[in-house]
């Protein structure tokens, strides 16, 4: 067998081959398993001797041999001279070659040459003088394989070269080689761990196959015919007993305790623990407790063998055992799964609820498996439909367009009211995560006419779930959908939530009142379910629209936790975006691409099961990335995800997630110094929203960002034109993030003192809200325009703070402009403390309590509650590794100035009325007229959910989540 992966060893008897050749005689032993590749590294040893000047012998034991007179020693150098078959014959006969040049012997299967010439061997290798002699011999990895005394002398006295399998990089560089096949990461991972990468075994697996490439999955098959030829070499002359327990482990699997096998293949313990002692000198099993093959392809290769009468009984059997012992429903399900139909009642619920423990877990493709199980045997009617709806949401990952036929289909045949409303519910679901609204709409309509005025319970949930689909029309909500929004209904459990669902989205798109649409958000996410994606999606995004984020994130971990897989996979995905998105507001830009990356990831380029969650995952990802600077890899998700033109108009931006990838390319447009081409899709993206009546600023502040990216391409007039109607919008809406960004934006369309004065105010409406990043880039143009105004201190100490905040977040872009500022940032600003495994605000409060504050001091000033600094120190412990403070005095500098006030232990700080100082309103300097007095409607005031929550740093996902 041509050689891979031995370079080291190849290297080593170069080495030998020169000592031996100096006339040092060299004995070296070849050790390894069956198929190793032990006889190829022989035949490269003997090619290399020879091409050293070597007189090569090449000679191997076996049984044919094993009883025979001088047999090995006569295939290495032939007879001696006089023809007599003596041990001093052959020696002399050695020692003439010697004479004259170096010799090589390669011996194979050292453990089966005959006894007469092992003696031969040992007396050459101990003659009394130096002689030019290299013994390279093969034999197997036991050591105390050697079956004569004369071959274990040999053992003993040799160098040893352990031959171990290839390493899995050298895997698919082997199948190359020398099966002409190519495999990627995943298909060389499986043959590497099925095969140990024994040469032998590997070539044995790979034969055979068709075309050029192999997957994974069909590595993980059944072994092919030259594969199982192969190991049969391994279990060839096993005792009854050894085969017997070989068996019963290959049955049981994973599961193999010794007392199980024994029992499994009707022997006393004493005999099986013999019987498993012969299968580990064999190199069956493999040296370790429990008994487990080598290789897993040696226990597929022990299954084929069995008769398959007595391997399904053995299932059975095995599967009956775990469910009266209780292993769980997976191990049983896998007994069953490989037993096969069987007609037992009791073998239903195990494979079903293995099932759903699978598509929880994301492994859809094995919940499949034990579901088709169930489906070949006879099942009740309502049975067998309720696992065909179970496979068809299961296989939704694996092949979507099978799930949605055959959950149609499931739907045509269903005559029940109510299964016909769930599967119907199911197959809207289905074609609006394939960005099919209008299809979903038309089998909810048709389904409720089918159902007919009988069942007004089943029709009204049909037509609520219609209207909440029309959301995702680019047309906006239908006039039904607007009409159940605006009339009252009774509040009657699932069909209220529904409702309230569809009233929050309504009345978060028209952006009139937060408080019309936190409520029925409230409402509809109550006892809500991990896999109501529908609910989760419209109303946890006006949660996060109306800054409720502490709220809205608990919602989204909630979902992530409770389901994982199939409808609720796709809840945890949309929570994932969510995440992301509170990421974003909070300014934490690497928490957002930490969280995005991995799910653009999981659903790969060119996916058509879930094209709306991906198109939101990449604008996220791609506009998180543009203001942390990566443009390459935002440009290169766009080409890779994104749609198939480049004009605002192209057929994947004028769908539901249109808007936001217009947005996300006009961040890298900007970015690329283009705000002309990120004004345009700016608009675009604004037009689509306002088609479908979604004007609140919250949504996507395009109106906003479109007016700064004119203003810098020199449309001013343009320019303050949608600032002013952002900002309008901004105070209808009522958050002081909203308004902040909108009065940002109207400000850079100004020029002079009103621009100072707009700038002001966005900065105090931006302190008020979560929006870190939005209030760096606000300081930032409040100290160009200071140092424009020739205030220099007041400039510095902005351009400071924004330089803070710019590294908190990680903006990259910015914190370069500030730095290439015409007078950089002042020196002595305190800088921005990092530490590779604390976030920011962690690393603060840590920073604190080495300093010596409480836990109550370092709420106050941090305007945190108690339990959140609780919360935070204990996650620094864990990171740290440490007990408590004491511990971190060791682990984080000390922070600078970290003395604490007095003021905060005295209670003299509040004013005298009691109140907060943080919360009374602040003068407004807005250009509107107001009555002396009159606060302005949008003055900034902090709310309390502010204080009482974490901070937008503690919104940033652990390492561990």
């Amino acid at each position: 067998m041509p050689l891979t992966g031995r370079e080291a060893e190849l290297a080593r008897l170069d080495g030998l081959i020169g000592r031996a050749g100096g006339g040092v005689p060299v004995i070296v032993a070849v050790r390894g398993e069956r198929g190793i590749g032990k006889s190829a590294l022989l035949e490269a040893v003997a090619a290399r001797a020879a091409d050293a000047g070597f007189r090569v012998g090449a000679a191997a034991g076996g049984p044919a041999v094993r009883d025979s007179l001088f047999a090995v020693a006569r295939q290495a150098l032939g007879r001696p001279d006089d023809g007599a078959d003596t041990l001093e014959g052959y020696v002399a006969r050695g020692r003439d070659v010697m004479a004259r040049t170096p010799l090589a012997l390669c011996v194979d299967d050292l453990m089966d040459v005959d006894a007469s010439s092992a003696r031969w061997l040992v007396a050459l290798a101990s003659l009394d003088r130096p002689v030019p002699l290299l013994l390279v011999a093969a034999a197997g990895d036991d050591p105390g394989s050697g079956r004569t005394a004369g071959a274990a002398e040999l053992l003993a006295r040799a160098e040893h070269l352990e031959l171990t399998g290839l390493p899995e990089a050298g895997v698919a560089e082997f199948a190359a080689r020398h099966c002409g096949l190519t495999l990627d990461a995943a298909a060389a991972a499986v043959c590497h761990e099925l095969t140990g990468g024994n040469p032998g075994l590997l070539l044995a697996h790979l034969a055979g196959r068709p075309g050029t490439a192999v997957t994974a999955r069909e590595l993980r098959g059944a072994a092919g015919p030259e594969a199982l030829r192969c190991t049969r070499r391994w279990l060839d002359d096993l005792p009854r007993p050894a085969l017997a327990m070989a068996r019963a482990v290959a049955v049981l699997g994973d599961s193999a305790e010794v007392t199980h096998a024994a029992s499994l293949a009707e022997l006393p313990v004493p005999d099986a623990l013999h019987a498993i002692d012969t299968l580990v000198a064999r190199q069956v099993l493999a040296n370790r407790v429990p008994p487990a093959f080598r290789h897993p392809l040696l226990g597929t290769a022990v299954l084929a063998g069995m008769p398959v009468g007595s391997r399904i009984a053995a299932h059975l059997e095995v599967a009956r055992f775990m469910r009266d012992e209780q292993w769980g429903a997976e191990r049983v399900a896998q007994q069953l799964a490989a037993a096969g139909p069987t007609g037992l009642d009791w073998a239903v619920e195990p494979l079903r609820t293995a099932a759903r423990k699978l598509l929880h877990e994301g492994r859809a493709e094995e919940a499949s498996r034990y579901l088709r199980c169930v489906l070949r045997d006879r099942l009740p009617a309502d049975v067998r439909a309720a696992v065909r709806r179970e496979l068809a949401e299961a296989e939704t990952f694996v092949d979507p367009d099978l799930a949605l036929s055959e959950l149609d289909t499931l739907l045509r045949e269903s005559e029940d009211p109510e299964v016909c409303a769930e599967l119907a519910l199911d197959v809207a679901g289905m074609l609006i995560d394939r960005a099919r609204p209008a299809d979903a709409a038309s089998v909810l309509d048709e389904t409720a006419g089918r159902i007919g005025a009988g069942h007004p319970a089943a029709v009204r949930r049909l037509t609520l779930r219609k209207a909440t689909v029309s959301l995702l029309d680019v047309a906006g909500p239908s006039a039904e959908a607007r009409r159940l929004a605006d009339a009252p209904e009774p509040a009657d459990g699932a069909r209220s939530r529904e409702l309230a669902n569809l009233r929050a989205a309504i009345a978060a798109d028209r952006g009139a009142d937060r408080e019309a649409a936190l409520a029925p958000a409230r409402e509809a996410l109550a006892d809500a379910a991990g896999g109501d994606l529908g609910r989760l999606w419209q109303s946890c995004a006006a949660l996060i629209r109306a800054d409720e984020l502490v709220e809205a994130r608990a919602h989204c971990w909630r979902t992530g936790r409770l389901s994982r897989a199939m409808s609720g996979r796709r809840a945890g995905l949309a929570a994932d975006i969510f995440r992301a998105r509170i990421c974003r507001v909070t300014g934490d830009l690497p928490g957002a691409v930490a969280i995005l990356r991995p799910v653009v990831e999981e659903i790969g380029p060119g996916s058509t099961a879930l094209p709306t969650v991906t198109g939101f995952a990449v604008a996220g990802l791609v506009e998180a990335l543009a203001q942390l600077g990566d443009q390459d890899e935002a440009a290169a998700l766009l080409a890779a995800h994104g749609p198939a033109g480049h004009g605002p108009d192209d057929d994947r931006y004028g769908r539901y997630e249109g808007p936001y990838l217009l947005a996300a390319r006009a961040a890298l447009w900007r970015l690329r110094g283009e705000p002309g081409r990120a004004a345009a899709d700016l608009l675009a993206a604004g037009r689509q929203l306002v088609r479908r009546g979604a004007v609140s600023p919250a949504i996507l502040p395009w109106r906003s960002r479109a007016a700064l990216a004119l203003a810098a391409d020199g449309a001013a007039d343009r320019a303050e034109t949608l600032a002013r109607e952002e900002l309008e919008a901004a105070r209808r809406w009522g958050t002081p993030r909203t308004i902040g960004v909108a009065r940002h934006a109207l400000a850079m369309t100004r020029q002079g003192e009103r621009r100072l004065t707009l700038l002001t105010e966005a900065v105090r409406h931006l302190e008020a809200s979560p929006a870190r990043l939005e209030l760096a880039v606000a300081r930032a143009d409040l100290g160009a325009a200071l140092r424009a105004a020739g205030r220099t201190a007041e400039a510095d100490r902005e351009s400071a703070a924004a330089l803070a905040l710019a590294g908190e977040c990680g903006a990259t872009p910015l914190a370069r402009r500030l730095r290439a500022a015409p007078e950089p940032v002042p020196a002595h600003d305190k800088p921005v403390r990092t530490h590779p495994l604390l976030t920011p605000q962690e690393l603060k409060i840590a920073g604190l309590a080495r300093s010596g504050h409480t836990n109550r001091q370092i709420s106050q000033m941090l305007f945190l509650t108690m339990r959140t600094v609780e919360f935070h120190l204990s996650g620094v412990y864990r990171k740290l590794g440490i007990a408590g403070r004491q511990g971190l005095a060791g682990a984080i500098p000390a922070e600078p100035s970290a003395e604490p006030p007095e003021d905060l232990a005295r209670p003299s700080v509040q004013p005298a009325d009691g109140r907060s100082r943080h919360a009374a309103p602040e003068p407004c300097s807005c250009s509107r007229a107001l009555p002396p007095g009159t606060p302005c409607s949008d003055t900034p005031v902090r709310p309390s959910r502010w204080h009482d929550g974490p901070r937008p740093a503690e919104l940033r996902p652990s390492a561990s989540r």
